[in-house]
């Protein structure tokens, strides 16, 4: 008889398991679908840039850490969770939010959100509770990070820096370019550490919870891993400078120092790992324990949870495509007009300057040469403007830069405070510098009416745009050669501002039609 009872609660659990597995794969069918935005846009950084190449195998990780627990998971039955759509209309909140903010990664962090749900909906809190890692482990499918890149250049050239000095080997820094007595070395985005410190963090992540027990070895080895690649990258570019600077640059320049900084790299990583193993933990034996043989849920408890599921992860992908596919043309044609610059002839924009933003609705490209009366340098005038965002369709895309950074290097930031149309605005300063020369960008953005040098006002002031039905917005960039000083460069880019009185009124004219 109790062959035949336990046969049987054997056969309801794996009826059971079918009838939620199959509700749980319908809600990340429709989740996919629903945010295949969002998705295709992660799939493609993962593809197109190698710092997030380690993201193809966290899906396959995830489902290996599940295999794992199969005896277990087979012992327990799964059950409609209702409590877990709590959090829906949270993370509804966080996906409209990233949605008029235009941030990609809160959209998509959002979207492993709503898969967390539909997993503690479908199956149960108590099962998640057994699945929480390899669940809660997909967050590392969102490629986010870009952020610390400049505060990591910033790091590594001031560790290098003060290496070198301390060496004793003479050099010179501006920024993030180093200039030695038989070569220069400039600290470039892929050169900041990123890739080799996110894929550290993942792969430490697993490692701490497959090897440690105890809390407290968990947080210093991920303390490790977050202190060890900054270091060790920095580590890594001094050697490689160091050793091009020896060999006159026969070694460690071109394809040599991504070959040796990897190389490095990896055998970092391999020694953190193996310190690591020193201090592991005894495995816990996994608890079997048998589920009973309670009564599983009926198909329409089932049916109705994946339609309330499916109804709240639906509503801010249905809002999102109803605004962004709305008939909206806006009236730029006093924006673009011919303009009226006293004291500066207004010629089209010839300079080897020159930002790229792709989507906008209407932009202005200038050359100002001053007249014979003034001792300025020429200055470029670049505007663009967006009468409404969404995706790529907006100030802050990824997509928009200032310049070529193939052509052009940062040499130095700061902020600088001119007056437009005789109110004083915020700008952000930027020098770069190339082959042909150095040039000085004074940048700023203006949002409804407010001018800002910040990136993340600009994102908030979005928000308030969007709910009282006026997003314009637009950047404003002017650019001089630096021939002289810098201080001469700013006065010139001064002088033209005070001249173009006009923008701020035909702005404000274009953002109230």
């Amino acid at each position: 008889m109790t062959s035949a009872a336990d046969s049987m609660a054997a056969h309801t659990r794996l009826r059971s398991w079918w009838i939620h597995g199959t509700a749980l794969a319908l809600l990340f069918a429709v989740i996919l679908i629903a945010f295949r935005g969002d998705v295709a846009a992660a799939v493609e950084v993962w593809w197109l840039y190698p710092t997030y190449s380690h993201c193809f195998l966290i899906i396959p990780i995830a489902l290996w850490l599940v295999w794992e627990k199969r005896a277990e998971l087979g012992a327990m039955a799964p059950a409609v969770d209702f409590r877990a759509l709590w959090f829906a209309p949270l993370l509804l909140l966080m996906w409209l939010a990233g949605q008029i903010l235009t941030v990609n990664e809160v959209h998509q962090f959002a979207v492993i959100g709503f898969m967390e749900v539909a997993i503690g909906a479908s199956l149960g809190l108590h099962v998640y509770r057994k699945l929480w890692f390899p669940a809660l482990y997909l967050f590392f499918l969102v490629p986010s990070g870009g952020y610390l890149i400049a505060p990591m250049q910033h790091f590594a050239a001031s560790f290098v820096d003060v290496a070198l000095s301390v060496i004793g080997i003479p050099h010179h820094v501006e920024g993030t370019l180093f200039e030695l007595s038989n070569g220069s070395f400039e600290i470039a985005e892929a050169c900041a550490g990123l890739r080799f410190l996110i894929a550290t963090v993942a792969l430490g992540v697993l490692f701490a919870y497959m090897v440690f027990r105890k809390w407290y070895k968990v947080v210093l080895f991920l303390v490790a891993c977050v202190v060890v690649p900054l270091i060790g990258n920095a580590l890594r570019i001094v050697g490689i400078m160091l050793l091009a600077h020896f060999t006159s640059n026969e070694y460690g320049v071109g394809a040599d120092h991504l070959v040796y900084g990897w190389g490095f790299n990896v055998a970092i990583l391999l020694i953190l790992l193996l310190l690591g193993s020193f201090f592991r933990d005894s495995p816990e034996e996994p608890k079997i324990v048998a589920a009973g043989d309670a009564a599983a849920d009926g198909l329409p408890r089932v049916a109705g949870m994946f339609v309330l599921a499916a109804i709240l992860i639906s509503i801010g992908p249905a809002w999102a495509a109803w605004h962004d596919h709305r008939v909206f043309k806006p009236a730029t044609a006093s924006l673009t007009a011919p303009l009226h610059v006293p004291g500066w002839e207004v010629d089209s924009i010839d300079d080897n300057w020159e930002p790229s933003y792709p989507q906008t609705d209407a932009h202005l490209k200038l050359f100002l040469v001053p007249n014979g009366d003034l001792a300025d340098s020429a200055v470029d005038l670049y505007l663009a403007y967006y009468g409404q965002s969404g995706g790529a369709h907006t100030l802050t895309a990824h997509i928009n830069y200032l310049w070529d950074d193939k052509l052009w290097t940062q040499v130095r930031s700061g902020s600088a405070s001119a007056s437009l149309n005789g109110h004083p605005i915020a700008w952000q300063e930027t020098i770069i510098a190339s082959s042909v020369g150095r040039r000085m960008i004074w940048s700023t953005f203006w949002v409804d009416g407010t001018f800002t040098a910040s990136p993340l006002t600009v994102k908030l002031l979005q928000a308030r745009g969007i709910l009282e039905g006026h997003e314009g917005q637009a950047l404003i960039a002017v650019s001089t050669a630096v021939s002289g000083t810098d201080d001469e460069a700013r006065r010139s880019l001064t002088h033209a501002l005070a001249a173009l009185g006009e923008l701020q009124p035909r702005l404000d004219a274009t953002n109230s039609q």
